[in-house]
């Protein structure tokens, strides 16, 4: 039992190297410059391992997208935590997840290069990240929609990919309708038309008479995340 224990524990501090590794070629290199060799080497560890471990390159960025460091992995009690008490509160729920997902890969040039796959052509290492990166954003779409009767799905697909090209534009230093991407001020900006967007939309699913809001059934205290 001891034995097993010990051998877990080994594998996840190699696996968390490993992650660690694969981080930082990403940051310098790009995702086009990522290989087994380059992250094998980083993290001191045999490209065989890689291999028995993720099996190849493409399953380990596979690992990386869904392990919850770029999409958060939310459980059904913290689900239970954050699903709306009042129906105006769906907005903010909306708002606040997109806003901190991509602050996140404003700033962390690693998952920047990450959200870079999407637009990659004849690559399947890219191709295969990008997959992982859809999966993992129709999850989060779906558990934190909290409504029937509206495409969800097609509302969140043109605001988190225009969310995703602007990122992806910020840190190629450009502009957009004259918005300084690299800017505290212009993200500011953006920010706010998501928040208006997504309160906007919140008021016509309240008055819709097709849509319904999936509220909380109890009085649970609401997560701050």
């Amino acid at each position: 039992m001891e034995k097993a224990e010990k051998v877990r524990r080994n594998r996840a501090k190699t696996t968390q190297r490993i992650v660690e590794a694969l981080e930082e070629v990403i940051a310098e290199r790009g995702l086009e410059g990522v290989g087994v060799n380059r992250v094998a080497e980083k993290a001191n560890v045999s490209k065989v391992l890689i291999y028995r471990y993720f099996g190849g390159m493409e399953g380990l960025l596979e690992y990386y997208v869904k392990m919850g460091k770029l999409f958060p992995v939310l459980n059904p009690a913290v689900l239970d935590q954050i699903r709306p008490l009042h129906e105006s509160d769906v907005a903010r729920i909306w708002y606040r997840q997109v806003i901190q997902t991509y602050r996140y890969f404003r700033t962390f040039k690693a998952a920047r290069e990450i959200l870079k796959a999407s637009i990659i052509e004849n690559d399947p290492t890219a191709a295969t990240t990008a997959r992982a990166q859809d999966e993992e954003m129709t999850r989060l779409v779906e558990q934190l929609s909290f409504v029937r009767g509206a495409d969800t799905q097609a509302i969140s697909a043109v605001v988190l990919g225009a969310m995703s090209y602007l990122t992806i534009l910020a840190q190629n230093d450009r502009t957009m309708i004259g918005i300084d991407l690299r800017s505290e001020e212009g993200w500011k900006r953006i920010e706010n038309a998501v928040k208006a967007i997504y309160i906007a939309l919140n008021k016509m699913a309240i008055q819709s008479k097709d849509v319904q809001l999936d509220l909380q059934s109890a009085n649970l205290p609401i997560a701050q995340w």
